[in-house]
């Protein structure tokens, strides 16, 4: 018993004092998925990108498409840019302070094939009074 009041007068303390870098910085990307099938095997998307930093800086948002960055800014907080891209497999963009320079915040935009292998999408649906 003294160890879970112990343990309940420490976690406050514990959570107020985990100020991670991961949430001083924040990356919206939207739309977040892509449904495709046999019939359109690519979309065509125009993803809306916005990003927001505690502190001013030198930042610039990468996709893993592109071997440079979209765009970068000097001196900002927050930014947003417009991305039209046809999209057939799952990528990711991130935020960072550079080329050379750890991710500091990442979003990945998911590819859902409706054509799956799955046996359970196409399984046949049985009825109770279906008995052949």
């Amino acid at each position: 018993m003294r160890r879970l009041l112990t343990l309940l007068f420490l976690l406050p303390l514990a959570a107020a004092a985990d100020d991670s870098p991961s949430d001083a910085y924040t990356l919206s990307v939207k739309p977040l998925l892509c449904i495709v099938d046999a019939r359109t095997p690519a979309c065509e998307m125009r993803v809306a990108i916005r990003w927001a930093s505690g502190e001013s800086g030198y930042y610039c948002v990468f996709n893993e498409l592109e071997t440079e960055a979209l765009r970068c800014w000097s001196e900002a907080q927050s930014g947003e840019l417009r991305d039209d891209r046809t999209v057939a497999e799952t990528f990711s963009y991130w935020l960072n302070q550079g080329t050379d320079e750890p991710v500091l915040v990442m979003a990945t935009v998911d590819v859902l094939r409706k054509d799956s292998d799955d046996r359970r999408r196409r399984r046949r649906t049985r009825h109770v009074w279906d008995i052949l």
